[in-house]
Order: C-alpha cells, then sequence, then structure tokens
C-alpha cells in the first residue's frame, strides 16, 4: 500500500492527493495505482495529478460515492471510467490537461450537484448533453483549448450557469443554444473561426464580459472594439444592431387580433415572405406534438430537432420535387453527406398521435423503407443490404475504403441498438441516419409535414439544419400564397416539443429563441409569432 494512502485510510482522512515525480516512478515499477484508492469511501476530495503514466482509470472509482472533488489533471487520460457517472455527489470536477476525444453521452446526467466543470486543454471533438433537470447547478463550464465545433443543447433551465470559456476550439458559427442562458455573466470564445457574433447575446441581461478575440469577424468596427477589451461599447453595439433589427422585422400579436395598427401595416408592405408560429398548446386540431425520448438513445443518437410545417404547397407541379432535392443538397453540404445530421420528413397527416424516440435491437425494428417497395423488412437486414451494396461500389471503384456518400453507414457498425422514431401506435416512421418509412411518405397532396432532424454530435447542428432548410423552403417558395399586405408566401410552423421519460422538457421548437435570421439573411421574412390569449 502506498504510505499517502495508508495513512488516509488509517486516519480515516477526508482528502487525498497524489501528485508528480514520486506517483510516477512508482508507476514506472508498476503501471497501475494503489487499488486501496478506491476503498476510501470516506474520501470527499481525491487529486491524481501530473502522472503522465495514468491513461486510464479503475471502474472502481464509481465506489467514491462521498467524492465532491475530483482533480484529475495533467495526466494522459484518454477515456473515463463508466463508473464516473455514478459520483451523485461531485460538485467540482477537474478534467484538465489530459488526451480525452470523447465522453459518454449518458455522462453528465446523474452528476446531480455538479458546479463546476473544467475540461479544458484536451482532445474533445464533441460533448455529451446536460440535463435540464439534473445539472441545474452547474456555475462554470471551461472548454478551452479542444477540438470542438459545435455544442450540445444547453437547456435554458441550467439558471446557475454564469461563465463558459470556448477559447481556442473549432468553432465556425456561434452556439446559438447559450442564447437561451439568461444567467450568462462572462462567455469566452477567442481564437476560433466565427465571423459573425449575434446581435441577441445583448439581450442576456446579466452578461458583463464577453471576449471573442482572435476571430476573423466580418464586421471591422466590432473586431476593433472587441481587440480594445471595451466591453461595455462591444454591448453597447450589439444591443443598437438588435434594436434596428427588432425595429423592422418582429412583430408579436395574439390569435383574437382582427387587423394590425396602421403603423405595422407600413412596415409590413417592404416584406414579401411570412412565418406564422403557432404555440404547442394551439386549440381546436392544430394541437402540436410531443415526442418522447428514451434513455437507450442517448449512448446512440441523442439529439432530436422537430417541428410541424403547415400551409406548405407541393401540389404545384414541380414542388415536391424541389423540396426532394433540397434536401438532399442540405444532406450533402451542412450535413457533411449524413455523418453530422439527418433530415426526415413526413406526411403529418399519416402519422398518429404523440412520437417515441427509442433505440431498439435492429433486428426487432421492422419498416418497409422509402422507395424500396412493399415488403417490411428488419432495420438489420435493411442495413446490412446497404453495406454490401457500398462495399460492392467501393471494390468496383478500387477504393480503400467507403465514398464519402457512404460513410454513413459507419455511425452504426458497432451500436448493438440502433435509433427510430415511432408513432403512438408503434409504427416506424424515421431510422436515422439510414432512411424514411415508406409509411409517412410525403406527396403532392401533403399539406402539413413533420421535419425531424437527428444528430449524434450536437443539438446545434440540428437547429442550424433546421434554421437552413426553413429558409430555404421559403427561397423555393414552398409557402401557400397571399394577397393581402403585399405578402408574397406565408408558411406556418407549430412548435413540436420534445421531453424526457420523466416528462420533463428538453426542447421547444420554434422557441423564442429561434428564427433570429434576418441579421445574416438575403430575404427578408416577416416572422409573426401567434400567442394565445388566457
Amino acid at each position: 500500500m502506498w504510505p499517502e494512502v495508508e495513512q488516509a485510510a488509517s486516519k480515516h482522512r477526508y482528502e487525498l492527493v497524489l501528485s508528480g515525480d514520486k506517483i510516477t516512478k512508482r508507476l514506472e515499477v508498476k503501471n497501475e495505482l494503489d487499488p486501496t484508492i478506491w476503498t476510501l469511501i470516506q474520501l470527499n476530495f481525491l487529486e491524481i495529478s501530473q502522472c503522465p503514466l495514468v491513461e486510464t482509470l479503475s471502474e472502481d472509482i464509481g465506489k467514491l460515492i462521498n467524492l465532491s472533488t475530483l482533480t484529475l489533471t495533467s495526466n494522459k487520460l484518454y477515456k473515463l471510467p463508466e463508473q464516473m457517472k455514478n459520483l451523485e455527489n461531485m460538485r467540482h470536477l477537474n478534467l484538465s490537461n489530459n488526451q480525452l476525444k470523447t465522453i459518454n453521452q449518458d455522462f453528465f446526467l446523474q452528476l446531480n450537484h455538479l458546479e463546476t466543470l473544467n475540461l479544458s486543454n484536451n482532445l474533445l471533438e464533441s460533448l455529451p448533453p446536460f440535463s435540464s433537470e439534473n445539472n441545474k447547478k452547474l456555475a462554470i463550464i471551461n472548454l478551452s483549448h479542444n477540438k470542438l465545433e459545435m455544442l450540445p443543447d444547453f437547456p435554458e433551465q441550467l439558471e446557475n450557469l454564469s461563465q463558459i470559456d470556448l477559447s481556442s476550439n473549432q468553432f465556425k458559427d456561434f452556439p446559438k443554444t447559450l442564447l437561451q442562458i439568461n444567467s450568462l455573466k462572462i462567455l469566452i470564445i477567442d481564437s476560433n473561426q466565427l465571423t459573425e457574433i449575434p446581435s441577441q447575446l445583448s439581450q442576456l441581461n446579466r452578461l458583463k464580459e464577453i471576449r471573442f478575440k482572435s476571430n476573423p469577424l466580418k464586421d471591422n468596427r466590432l473586431k476593433k472594439l472587441m481587440e480594445q477589451d471595451k466591453f461595455k461599447a462591444v454591448l453597447e453595439y450589439l444591443a443598437k444592431q438588435w434594436n434596428e433589427q427588432q425595429k423592422s422585422i418582429t412583430t408579436t400579436t395574439t390569435t383574437t387580433s382582427k387587423s394590425l395598427p396602421a403603423k405595422q401595416q407600413e412596415l409590413n408592405e417592404e416584406y414579401q415572405n411570412k412565418i406564422e408560429i403557432l404555440h404547442y398548446d394551439q386549440p381546436g386540431d392544430l394541437k402540436g406534438r410531443q415526442i418522447t425520448i428514451l434513455p437507450r438513445v442517448l449512448n446512440v443518437r441523442p439529439h432530436i430537432l422537430c417541428c410541424i410545417v403547415r400551409n406548405i404547397d407541393l401540389e404545384t407541379p414541380g414542388n415536391l420535387k424541389k423540396f426532394l432535392n433540397l434536401q438532399n443538397e442540405l444532406h450533402d453540404e451542412i450535413c457533411q453527406k449524413r455523418t453530422l445530421a439527418t433530415i426526415g420528413t413526413h406526411d403529418l397527416s399519416l402519422i398518429s398521435g404523440n412520437l417515441i424516440y427509442d433505440a431498439r435491437d435492429p433486428d426487432e425494428i421492422g419498416l418497409v423503407p422509402l422507395g424500396k417497395g412493399p415488403k417490411l423488412v428488419s432495420a438489420r437486414d435493411f442495413y446490412d443490404q446497404l453495406c454490401r451494396e457500398a462495399e460492392h461500389e467501393r471494390k468496383l471503384k478500387k477504393r480503400n475504403q467507403l465514398s464519402g456518400l457512404n460513410k454513413y453507414l459507419t455511425l452504426l457498425e458497432d451500436q448493438h441498438d440502433f435509433p427510430c422514431l415511432s408513432d403512438q401506435d408503434r409504427y416506424v416512421i424515421s431510422l436515422p441516419p439510414l432512411t424514411n418509412a415508406e409509411r409517412s411518405k410525403l406527396s403532392p397532396s401533403s399539406e402539413s409535414i413533420l421535419i425531424e432532424i437527428t444528430s449524434n454530435h450536437s443539438m446545434d447542428i440540428c437547429r442550424r439544419v433546421m434554421d437552413l432548410i426553413l429558409q430555404k423552403m421559403i427561397e423555393i417558395k414552398l409557402g401557400k400564397t397571399r394577397k393581402d399586405l403585399n405578402i408574397r408566401q406565408t408558411l406556418i410552423l407549430q412548435q413540436t416539443k420534445v421531453v424526457d421519460d420523466k416528462g420533463q422538457l428538453k426542447t421547444t421548437f420554434p422557441s423564442r429563441t429561434d428564427l433570429h435570421w434576418n441579421e445574416n439573411s438575403n430575404l427578408p421574412i416577416l416572422i409573426e409569432r401567434l400567442t394565445i390569449e388566457k
């Protein structure tokens, strides 16, 4: 037994620090931490640091149920023990300066008391989601010096989250999920690849310090203010931009309003396109849909975002083809050939009730794949067939690996369960990222559709894809035409909700923080948010 460990055990100490050269020398003799460490269940503080030979930790760390502070900095950890997620009393977790590339998707979901999280200086390309119910105490997050391009969804219920450091990552687009964190006081996103900073940031009333130096911003005035560390001036500049945009693009009304004020009617004259947003709890037959996400899918493909589009025009000759071509285009580009995200579109009238997003044994999932005939097949058989076709193509073209078009198939190659979306009658309508089902296929007569975006990367990419497909639908004129108020076309969106298996809300789309497009859009769109008068 190591002397530090023996002393902690014999004197029933609550703290243990193992750090530096003396620990490294012991590991050179026997490359294993003293297993007695994991029996010291009284510990509330454990530090194992500056030990470059520490690459993994025992699953027995999960026995240290009283730990409130765990510091594992400056080692060579490349993965975390599965059982670490069970340290429910953890308040402070420092995993900085390691070699972590991924973290299990359910890692944060049971850390109910977590307040500070430091994952800086690792190799992370993605981050697992936070829980709106269980991570409410989270206050400080440091993700600097990683390889992140996107963030998971940050629920607005994280009401204590005050400081986030995202500096020195690979963000090309500002993570929109941060725009709903009203408790945010300090945001650092220096040294990324951002070209724009959303003016909506100015609406975070508690934000006192924002840093975005060393980004290739298009707005030279904003860039100069930032380089001069004029935080107050930066926020005032963004607030001015926001106010100007809101004066010209956003109007709010109620379902009982009979007419718009004359001034607003004059303002509307410059718009040719309109989006109306219906609340989830719309009365009558226009109630929204709810998607329940079950725990099994969290380790497979955890992110899903849905939206109902009503009043769509697929009847005009050529419109359905244009819409399907649009999906293919987005799959190739922003979805990176389905490896980042996948789009599913369904005729809402063919879907029964609310939906379930789950992961199941592929041998037990049955569906008729879109465009593959009337025969019901298992998800396993369908996937195997796609793999055989992709392998045949690879050999035919004498390539060493699958073509980019087929790389999305590798996302499921080691999965025991496949993600699937089912309706109230248990009919599978989607098997992402592979296919939709023939059952909910769009046709020229489809008037209301469900758009479903799923990803194994982040909620942020789901939002970006959803934003883009809705904008493109306006561009290719899929809205119904209007003759009043100089409106060329109108799309009606309706909120959908995603909840967990306990009924806790995870996401609503579109929410009040969504669809703020006009600052980056070449196509002026009037956004009208219809609310229910109580």
